[in-house]
């Protein structure tokens, strides 16, 4: 179990908890990487985000197991509205919990826990914000029953918080969303869900269509057929869904309201989603401006912002986009490391090396060399599989291709394709990454890395790790890129130099010229393809 904050918060007038969302193991490692002091995540059952990946008994051991590594503490939700049936089940889950170490179970329902009382009492309980709890008196009640922090109702202000905080006890702590989706529903109790889709598609049981969020039209009873937009001013509007919540700025009031526990929403959203707004909190939280944060949060996919109800109502979302943005993360940095020392000049390999794995004797000519990373600069990342190319080589290529009346037609990669390779200069560093979207060689590409503010980096000597399974030559066919030779980290592994990466969730690697951390995001801003829904 983990017993104290895995950071302090400058400045604050109380140490305040950064509690993220984790709907999958990939949003779980973000949400650690970029400085999170807890998540919360859910089981295949009792969560209210079904859609959410969410995790399995053994998956939910090894989060806990990931998370306490590094310091992090976990919450599991059982926050459904509960029938017999669902109770029936809820000791074993309990149990279950307890016995995977993880530290508090999120309930809402009375029943849901009296069973985890009875059934798994090492597991802190906290109130999940379906109970609406709004006032001292409801607070202190479930501190009675066992309750050891509550997540106040959405609905509540900031010095509603503050009134509680003063007739509450010390030691019963409070928790409230600071950021992400807000439901037009009271505390999340929505029926419509339920009516307009199939009741199998409810919102208290986690499966919530959001028809709030659809367009609409109204039509006159005796016109039957002639549907009228829904328009105020200029724009369309969704007549019931409501802006996103945006408390970046106000992080210390929060501190001084009482709140020991910041919570951003978003159990269904991406991996970059819970990076980026991790990231950006953690910034604030731990002393700097929120001003030079702000735009870090425009950079995901959001309704408009507001302050929620802290500061009076939220209002209506009446902009004229939803769910839009610019940017898009296009990897993930799996390793990085200084291209290796020990090889001479013109890509030859010395043999004082101490590189391990396959002979250069085993990599195609009169393609670059391929090479294994001293493992002692940088563990566990092949660092410098291209090195650059020998001139004997690049003339072979050159004088092969030239000499080929067929090469056209057989795809052949161009000769000036193969100068801009030999002319990349090796940089200081190199990164193994996880692609995610298309990005190009020399593409300026932006990293969001905790503890940094976001800077760019531009790639270089593009490699594609293709795997055993797949077939290399049709990179040549395709005039896509340059085979070069057997990739030592993976059995049956090939390389392949080429000017983009475009395989989803395979590895890629780069010269990059400064130090990347595993975890670290990459991401471009791309204005002409713009995703989200438009409302026309």
């Amino acid at each position: 179990m983990i017993t104290s904050l895995k950071h302090t918060c400058a400045g604050m007038a109380r140490p305040m908890e950064l509690l993220a969302p984790a709907g999958g193991m990939e949003q779980l490692e973000c949400a650690v990487h970029f400085g999170a002091d807890a998540v919360y995540l859910a089981g295949k059952r009792f969560g209210m985000r079904r859609r959410a990946s969410n995790f399995d008994d053994a998956g939910i051991a090894s989060a806990v197991k990931f998370a306490h590594e590094h310091g992090v503490k976990v919450f599991v939700t059982a926050n459904t509205l509960m029938k017999d049936g669902d109770v029936a089940a809820l000791p074993d889950f309990f149990a279950m919990l307890q016995n995977a170490g993880v530290d508090a179970a999120i309930v809402s329902d009375m029943g849901a826990l009296s069973v985890c009382k009875r059934t798994a009492p090492k597991l802190e309980l906290h109130l999940s914000t379906q109970a609406s709890c709004m006032n001292a008196e409801a607070a202190k009640a479930y501190y009675d029953l066992g309750v050891s922090r509550v997540v106040v109702a959405r609905e509540m202000s900031l010095s509603d918080i503050a009134r509680m905080r003063e007739s509450i006890p010390d030691d019963l702590e409070i928790e409230a969303f600071v950021h992400g989706a807000m439901c037009m529903a009271y505390s999340g109790r929505c029926l419509m869900s339920d009516y307009m889709v199939s009741p199998s598609r409810g919102a208290n049981n986690g499966h919530c269509a959001q028809p709030c969020r659809w367009k609409y039209t109204v039509v006159e009873e005796t016109r039957p057929g002639e549907p009228f937009s829904v328009i105020e001013e200029d724009g369309g509007s969704f007549i019931m869904s409501s802006t996103d919540m945006n408390m970046l700025s106000h992080v210390r009031e929060l501190s001084e309201a009482g709140v020991d526990s910041i919570k951003i929403e978003g159990r269904a959203k991406g991996a970059y989603y819970v990076a980026s707004a991790v990231n950006a909190y953690r910034h604030v939280l731990d002393g700097e401006p929120a001003d030079a944060w702000q735009a870090e949060l425009e950079t995901t996919s959001h309704r408009p912002y507001s302050t929620g109800f802290y500061f009076g109502a939220p209002g209506q979302n009446q902009g004229v986009k939803e769910y839009a943005r610019d940017y898009q993360m296009v990897a993930r940095v799996v390793s990085c490391g200084k291209n290796a020392p020990s090889l001479a000049a013109g890509g030859q390999v010395d043999e004082s090396s101490p590189a391990t794995g396959e002979a250069a004797s085993n990599v195609s000519r009169p393609f670059p060399q391929a090479v294994v990373a001293n493992q002692a600069d940088a563990p566990g990342c092949y660092a410098a599989e291209i090195q650059p190319w020998p001139e004997s080589g690049i003339a072979a290529r050159r004088q092969a291709i030239a000499s080929d009346p067929y090469a056209e037609k057989k795809g052949c990669v161009s000769l000036s394709f193969i100068d801009e390779l030999a002319a990349s200069p090796a940089q200081a560093h190199r990164a193994v990454v996880m692609c995610r979207n298309r990005f190009f060689e020399g593409e300026t590409l932006e990293v969001l890395s905790p503890g940094r503010g976001v800077f760019t980096i531009q790639p270089t000597r593009l490699v594609w790790h293709a795997a055993d399974d797949a077939s290399p030559d049709d990179v040549e066919r395709r005039r896509e890129g340059v085979l070069a030779g057997a990739d030592p980290r993976v059995a049956g592994g090939t390389l392949c130099a080429v000017n983009v990466a475009n395989r989803t969730m395979e590895a890629y690697s780069f010269d990059c010229g400064v130090e990347l951390r595993a975890g670290d995001i990459l991401r471009v801003l791309r204005t002409d393809q713009c995703e989200g829904r438009t409302i026309e």
